[in-house]
């Protein structure tokens, strides 16, 4: 019996031992799961104070984005307002210069008008004829006529032909004016018509050695431009002067003068010059060529540097015969008819 009890004492013991062990454990996880709540509820709270501070940061940054949106609207909005205020400044600016330089501008051509009219030296009865049937006309026409001829033996390589011919046009340029002066044959017509036998000459010579890549453009551009420029010129004050009434018969009538044209010492330097450099350049290759075989390479390397400083001479020579030809008073005589 005894040991019954004890055995049953025994149980008690360890059943209330391991119930006390089952509360420990329980208190534990209690706690634990407590803490693990309370760990819980403070990243809560940290997650939520996160939040509300990348909340207000967000806000502040999106404030600030719109202030920075207003200000760069109304500073672009002001700048705007002042280029559109400065715009309309140089506008009004621009205009009343406009303006001053028109007035300017009609005061200086005014002016060159008066002078111009000061400029006419010889009264004539209308519709004076003179004999245009004379040998220095004569051999100007025929430089005029050669003028293409030569042209086109330049194109197609007829060096030596081209050469005669330009050589006869520069002849009769020399003796045309030689004879009217000698034996009274000077005429107004013949004082027009020379200059354009001489410029047709010139023009095609140099179109077509520019054209075999003989003239360069530059010096091409400079010869023909001054010519181009004087031709239109001429053609204006033709019509200009012409006494009523103005037709196209009349126009082309030579023997009706109105205009006398007394080229400028530097004008016949020039068209001498520029004789001389195109029937240097026609005979070119030729020279090259015999140079080469007679002299060497020296000798070529020597004439072409000739002709360049050439070049360079005529083109100074041409811009002042054609700024004579603007500004001087001389080189133009005009001939009104009588009242």
């Amino acid at each position: 019996m005894r040991e019954k009890g004890g055995r049953d004492g025994d149980e008690k013991t360890e059943k209330a031992g391991g119930q006390e062990g089952k509360s420990a454990r329980d208190q534990k996880t209690a706690k634990e799961i407590a803490m693990t709540i309370e760990r819980a509820r403070t990243l809560t709270d940290e997650a939520i104070n996160r939040s509300r501070k990348a909340y207000k940061r967000s806000k502040t940054f999106t404030d600030l984005t719109i202030n920075r949106s207003l200000e760069f609207k109304d500073k672009t909005m002001e700048r705007s307002r002042e280029f559109k205020d400065l715009t309309m400044e140089r506008s009004r600016e621009f205009k009343d210069l406009t303006m001053e330089r028109s007035k300017e501008l009609k005061d200086l051509t005014i002016q060159k008008s008066l002078e111009l009219r000061e400029n006419i030296t010889k009264i004539l009865p209308p519709d004076i004829h003179e004999n245009i049937y004379t040998l220095p006309n004569f051999l100007t026409l025929t430089r005029l006529i050669c003028a293409p001829i030569v042209g086109y033996m330049v194109l197609h390589k007829l060096t030596t032909g081209a050469l005669c011919l330009f050589v006869y046009s520069c002849i009769t340029d020399f003796f045309d004016g030689l004879i009217a002066r000698r034996w009274d044959l000077k005429s107004i017509v013949g004082s027009i018509i020379d200059p354009i036998a001489d410029k047709a000459l010139m023009i095609i010579c140099t179109v077509c050695l520019t054209m075999t890549s003989e003239v360069p453009l530059y010096l091409a551009t400079l010869i023909l431009g001054r010519d181009v420029m004087l031709g239109i010129a001429g053609v204006v004050v033709r019509y200009v002067t012409l006494p009523a009434p103005k037709t196209l018969l009349r126009y082309f009538d030579f023997s009706i003068v109105t205009v006398e044209v007394h080229p400028a010492m530097i004008s016949k330097i020039n068209t001498a010059l520029q004789m001389v450099y195109l029937g240097t350049m026609m005979i070119k290759p030729l020279a090259l060529i015999y140079l080469g075989h007679s002299f060497g390479s020296d000798a070529v390397d020597s004439f072409l540097s000739f002709i360049t400083y050439f070049e360079w001479t005529v083109a100074a020579t041409t811009i002042w015969s054609g700024l004579t030809y603007l500004i001087g008073r001389k080189a133009v005589k005009f001939l009104v008819p009588g009242k």
